[in-house]
């Protein structure tokens, strides 16, 4: 027998392929021995109690034990890398360089390009910040808040477009849902605003805004999911990660353009007293505004809204098709609502009772990325079973037509 090192079934001898989860199996005379070292690892922590990742883990739905491979996130990103790579991956999703599922790679991805575009966004930051605080020159401010504020939100949504192994989503349709879906999801969430009316930020108000905000969210999701029809977890990802990229920026940039109201609104106050108002303090705001919410954009508006688009793709291919009948679907809320939960807690005034502010969006970012990284998983896991499945019909068609 052989055993599969990702979920230990056991496979006739000469099996390339394991017959439960799809994975490739390692056939050299050590994969009994390693299989069964990490079985016992696993009995001994079953015995010891579940870490909250596999809890986690278990509430998602993977039914593989998890796999937190975050440092392929990480690791091509210090590599040379050529002008043709990248625009390999810029020209992904078209009618003509949509790989078969042949071509279709079944291993974690490596991404990088999402770091490149994250320099040139920063790059071009300081620059305009140079124009605006060393030379006062007021004409560069809006480019200095536009391009802050997207700097983040765009890199994680092109890290998204990476992680994508079907590669069947173009660029155009992922800017299309950037743009239109961002500004949309804002739309929906100002209308649904108007009818429960805004509170103040106190916990109920903190979950309401959560509630509100990842609604007007994924009703967006939905309907870019069901234009483009290529239902699968990692598209759910990325059409979910798009439409939050898009709501992240120009909220951000909403943020960021405050304190530039307030300055010019004081200024004739000030005026009127022969007064003159220093621009350094709107500087200095315009740039917290912009790090803060820039530096945590990753573990909020992005993911939630990614998890949410998975969660869609869950519940429609459990029910075999996608339609408003998701929404009250039990797979789907139970996914829903972890995007929903950690919205509350990030806007809750947690201070209050003692918390740190710093920690607290900290260690929510690394829940759901913890989440995500289960999800991307699950992904990887649905293109073994489905390759597996379309490589073994064209050989049995194969073999039937020789016989």
């Amino acid at each position: 027998m052989i055993y599969c090192n990702y979920c230990e079934h056991q496979n006739q001898e000469g099996a390339a392929f394991c017959g439960n989860c799809g994975k490739p199996l390692n056939t050299n005379k050590n994969q009994r021995a390693t299989s069964e070292s990490c079985q016992q690892s696993r009995s001994k922590a079953s015995a010891n109690g579940k870490s909250w990742v596999d809890s986690l883990n278990d509430y998602v739905g993977n039914d593989r034990p998890a796999d937190l491979n975050w440092k392929v996130l990480f690791t091509d990103v210090f590599k040379k890398h050529s002008v043709e790579e990248a625009e390999d991956i810029f020209i992904c999703g078209t009618h003509s360089t949509t790989p078969s599922a042949y071509e279709v790679s079944k291993e974690w991805p490596h991404p990088w390009l999402y770091s490149r575009v994250f320099l040139m966004f920063g790059i071009a930051f300081a620059l305009l910040w140079v124009c605006c605080d060393m030379f006062g020159n007021p004409n560069a401010l809006p480019g200095m808040i536009v391009v802050g504020a997207f700097t983040v939100p765009l890199s994680t949504m092109i890290l998204f477009l990476e992680v994508n192994a079907w590669k069947n989503v173009s660029l155009y349709k992922v800017i299309q849902t950037f743009l239109v879906g961002g500004c949309a999801s804002l739309v929906i969430t100002l209308f649904l605003f108007s009818i429960v009316g805004s509170h103040e930020l106190d916990f109920f108000g903190a979950f309401l805004t959560g509630v509100v905000e990842e609604i007007g969210k994924v009703v967006i999701v939905y309907w870019f999911l069901r234009r483009l029809g290529k239902l699968s977890i990692l598209s759910g990802l990325l059409i979910g990660a798009s439409v939050g990229a898009g709501f992240a920026a120009f909220e951000s940039a909403g943020y960021a353009l405050q304190p530039v109201i307030s300055f010019f609104q004081n200024s004739g106050y000030y005026a009127a007293y022969g007064q003159q108002l220093d621009a350094s303090a709107m500087m200095e705001a315009i740039n917290q505004s912009i790090f803060l919410r820039g530096f945590l954009a990753p573990g909020g508006h992005v993911t939630w809204a990614a998890i949410s688009g998975t969660a869609l793709v869950i519940a429609a291919k459990a029910k075999g098709k996608i339609d408003t009948s998701l929404f009250t679907d039990s797979k789907f809320l139970r996914l829903f609502l972890i995007p929903v939960v950690l919205h509350g807690i990030w806007d809750s005034p947690l201070s209050s009772i003692g918390a740190d502010i710093y920690m607290v969006p900290v260690a929510l970012t690394v829940v759901v990325w913890v989440v995500v990284l289960i999800l991307i998983n699950m992904g990887l896991t649905e293109v073994s079973r489905i390759t597996n499945r379309q490589n073994k019909n064209t050989n049995d068609e194969r073999m039937s037509k020789m016989s």
